[in-house]
């Protein structure tokens, strides 16, 4: 009886342990952070190939068909494959370049991310001569991202999300969203990383030069790194390749055991993220080196993230928006606005059923008003173009508003127009707003 029970308690104990390793109730803002930074490189990358499309995966190009059907696995697919016509390349590769804009910005992420890593899949193995290592990690990446829940935060999709919740009600708020499964898709993604880093380092040990501390020496003096300009520098201060060769070694070594504690988590994280940045510099391997940065990402902490937004919204202050309950059309654009503010720094208050003490009503029929921490009280666009510079969800709106001379020329007179006329605007549609003002 006692060693039935001494089994069941470590039974319980094991149970408990693999659970807290894989499946601690996490939101997905890390892996949020590596979607779309690889939906970025991904869309650069394939942008910039799309003159040689035909050239890197055509029939007239660098691999025929034929050739890399010759002794085919099955098992080895490409949607390239079933083309029997140029414009079908052509039609594909536009789609998935929506597509990584779309997984980019987390618009329908839950069926875009499936098209971008099938596009990836196919690009490879329509010509497996120009695969190499990133393409691997990319497309692991890809798949982790695909079963993982993302598109939950800092994306449109969240965005939608939080406008559909404010339509209902301007001042209700949608809870970051958090499960186990966040937290097992971001821990084995990390687990990725790190077995990247510790082969990495494991390769580099076999080689001599690497122990004799010249390894960097050569990579710069053979191949196509060549670089007589670091060169220059590194033959006059020789000890520079000792220490950038030992350098390297001990961060990818260290990287896969100190990562995963909290104290030394961000020194590692800081380091890796400076190699891979004098990867890019001084090798050139920039979409390497960005793709693995990304990848990093999944040890960023979301109470780091949740601290510097914090800390964002001190040094911003406080804003309250004042708009017109009973405009239907104001209803919904304040919806939409909101969206956007994902640390919510913009309160909300409906003159109409909350007068306010700074702002006049009189003033509130010919516009609405933000009002900022030291008193003052802007009005209409200059009220949307005080917080366009603030709210992080809005500065893509920058340029709109911050053109110049042309965004205070035109944005005003805009802006008044749909004043004027925002009673027959907001007869353009019925929908959760009219509803919510009946």
């Amino acid at each position: 009886m006692t060693i039935a029970r001494f089994t069941g308690n470590m039974l319980c104990a094991l149970a408990g342990a693999w659970s807290r390793l894989w499946f601690q109730n996490s939101p997905t803002s890390p892996l949020e952070l590596a979607r779309m930074g690889i939906g970025a490189a991904l869309l650069l990358h394939y942008v910039l190939a799309t003159p040689f499309l035909f050239v890197f995966w055509g029939e007239t190009g660098w691999m025929p068909s034929d050739l890399v059907l010759k002794d085919h696995d099955p098992w080895i697919q490409s949607v390239f494959f079933y083309f029997a016509a140029p414009w079908q390349g052509i039609a594909f590769h536009a789609l998935f370049l929506l597509c990584c804009a779309g997984f980019m910005v987390g618009w329908r992420t839950s069926w875009v991310k499936w098209v971008v890593l099938i596009g990836q899949i196919s690009y490879d193995y329509r010509n497996p001569v120009l695969p190499y290592g990133v393409d691997k990690i990319v497309a692991s990446l890809l798949f982790i991202m695909c079963v993982a829940p993302i598109g939950r935060a800092m994306s449109l999709d969240r965005v939608r999300a939080v406008r559909a919740t404010k339509l209902k009600n301007l001042e209700a708020t949608l809870p970051p969203y958090s499960s186990p499964w966040a937290g097992a898709c971001t821990r084995l993604m990390q687990i990725q990383m790190a077995l990247l880093f510790f082969y990495s380092a494991i390769s580099k040990l076999r080689g001599d030069d690497w122990w004799s501390g010249d390894a960097v020496w050569i990579v710069f003096t053979t191949g196509e790194h060549y670089n007589p300009l670091v060169l220059n520098v590194l033959a006059s201060q020789y000890w520079l390749v000792n220490v950038a060769t030992y350098g390297t070694i001990l961060i990818e070594i260290a990287y896969p055991f100190l990562i995963w504690q909290r104290p030394t988590r961000p020194y590692l994280l800081a380091a890796a993220v400076f190699l891979h940045l004098q990867f890019a510099i001084l090798m050139g391997l920039f979409y390497f080196s960005f793709v693995m940065v990304m990848g990093q990402m999944s040890f960023v902490r979301p109470e780091w993230l949740a601290r510097l937004g914090e800390a964002w919204k001190r040094k911003v202050g406080e804003m309250e928006m004042i708009y017109d309950g009973k405009c239907g059309y104001c209803v919904r654009s304040m919806a939409w606005f909101l969206a956007f503010d994902g640390l919510q720094q913009i309160s909300v208050r409906d003159f109409r059923r909350n007068p306010s003490a700074v702002v006049s009503d009189a003033k509130m029929e010919k516009a609405l008003h933000l009002v900022l921490p030291d008193g003052r009280a802007l009005p209409g666009f200059e009220a949307y173009r005080y917080c366009v510079l603030r709210v992080p969800g809005l500065w893509w709106q920058v340029p709109f508003f911050y053109i110049p001379v042309f965004s205070r020329l035109f944005g005003h007179a805009i802006y008044h127009w749909i004043a004027a006329n925002r009673g027959r605007l907001s007869s353009l549609r019925l929908g959760p707003a009219r509803a919510m003002l009946k």
